[in-house]
């Protein structure tokens, strides 16, 4: 059973456009308007497999009628049938470029109408089908993806691991050496403990970076999220390669999926440590930036507003522009076979937008590349409680990082 809405100001022509339909499969719903912002907010809804609207209308007419559509995600992918006279070669073109599906010429033949909406009907349904498969394929090359950054992180983890755990080894000893001096005892249980709980910490974060389904998003601070991500990371990281994180002293608060996001940092940073064979710089940085609409349009994919930045930024080898303009593209990669995917690009851009966000990218030949992650924020910067009265951040001395 398929539904279809009739959206024409003329409501002789809705009944003659029923009748076509009725005729021929009484099973077929019909909605009919004779206005277009009426037929909006009904197509909305849902359930809805073809439009068919007349060009010439009163108010909102069918090419404004049709950019709505296409630019609404609930209902760009609705095929429309316009309805035109012999004189719109103008609204055709217009409507063809906005993503049109057919055109009827008025007064409508009845077989030919009835032919070209069994032919919408018949191609929202394979795109339906198909788009339910991309999802499906996605979300495994997604877990395929996190899979293979686990692997790629497991032995510096195992070491980072056996480190602490000796600490936590040695503190307990000289706790259990020192217990003439109760202080001292005290003070070395602290850290053995402190020792432990980031060994936990760890291997929480390891386990859910595994798991298939995505965490429910709650507030986060993007810097305290990257904190955690370098965690993670710094094991993998070669000691030739020089790492510096600009911990801003105030917060950049996101509704997020915390594992997402640090699977994009993890990402971004493997791939720049990638980029430096030779050693070199790992740069990151975070700040708050407003997009406007100029801006927005220029970048097709963004929307206006307030947006948590991450930079990381390698010293390699770069890129140019032919290639910068692949680098998101599923399976596309510059290494050689066997040393990567190439989906870790394109799950990055994924989890951003997503998240309601974006990446963009400023490489150039042998003087390194920059990616940019924007993340919507749920509010104004807050200045940083972890910040000491000395102006320095609490959580860079933390983070294992090279300076």
């Amino acid at each position: 059973m398929s539904r279809v809405v009739f959206v024409d100001d003329d409501p002789h022509v809705l009944a003659a456009l029923e009748r076509t339909v009725h005729v021929r499969d009484k099973a077929w719903p019909c909605e009919s308007f004779t206005s277009a912002a009426a037929a909006l907010a009904r197509i909305a809804q849902g359930g809805i497999d073809v439009v068919v609207s007349d060009v010439r209308m009163p108010g909102m007419d069918g090419v404004e009628f049709l950019v709505r559509l296409k630019g609404d995600p609930r209902t760009q992918h609705v095929p429309v049938i316009m309805l035109t006279g012999h004189a719109d070669s103008g609204s055709k073109r217009s409507a063809l470029e906005l993503g049109a599906y057919d055109f009827v010429t008025k007064p409508a033949d009845p077989e030919e109408l009835w032919a070209r909406l069994c032919n919408a009907v018949r191609l929202k349904s394979y795109e339906d089908r198909l788009r339910e498969q991309n999802g499906i394929l996605e979300r495994q090359l997604i877990q395929s993806q996190r899979m293979e950054v686990v692997g790629l992180l497991a032995r510096g983890i195992f070491h980072d691991l056996n480190n602490i755990l000796q600490s936590v080894i040695g503190r307990t000893e000289l706790a259990a050496y020192e217990t003439g001096a109760m202080d001292q005892v005290q003070q070395n249980l602290k850290l053995a403990l402190a020792s432990a709980e980031h060994a936990r910490r760890l291997a929480r974060q390891i386990l859910s970076l595994g798991q298939p389904t995505a965490a429910p998003r709650e507030a986060h601070d993007l810097g305290a999220l990257i904190d955690e991500s370098l965690h993670l990371v710094a094991a993998a990281i070669p000691q030739n390669i020089r790492v510096i994180w600009d911990r801003p002293p105030v917060s950049a608060p996101l509704n997020a999926d915390a594992t997402q996001i640090h699977q994009i940092v993890m990402n971004l940073c493997t791939n720049a440590v990638q980029a430096m064979s030779g050693g070199g710089t790992l740069r990151l940085s975070l700040d708050v930036v407003e997009v406007d609409p100029v801006a927005a349009a220029e970048l097709e994919e963004a929307t206006p507003g307030t947006y948590a930045r991450l930079g990381i930024a390698d010293s390699g080898t770069g890129m140019d522009p032919s290639t910068c303009e692949h680098i998101f593209d599923p399976f596309f990669t510059t290494k050689e076979p066997g040393q990567g995917t190439g989906v870790g690009l394109s799950v990055v851009r994924r989890i951003a937008r997503n998240h309601g966000g974006f990446v963009t990218v400023d490489s150039t030949p042998g003087r390194g590349t920059s990616f940019f992650v924007h993340l919507p924020c749920t509010g104004p910067e807050i200045p940083d409680r972890a910040m000491d009265e000395g102006g320095t951040h609490a959580g860079q001395e933390a983070c294992p990082v090279r300076r």
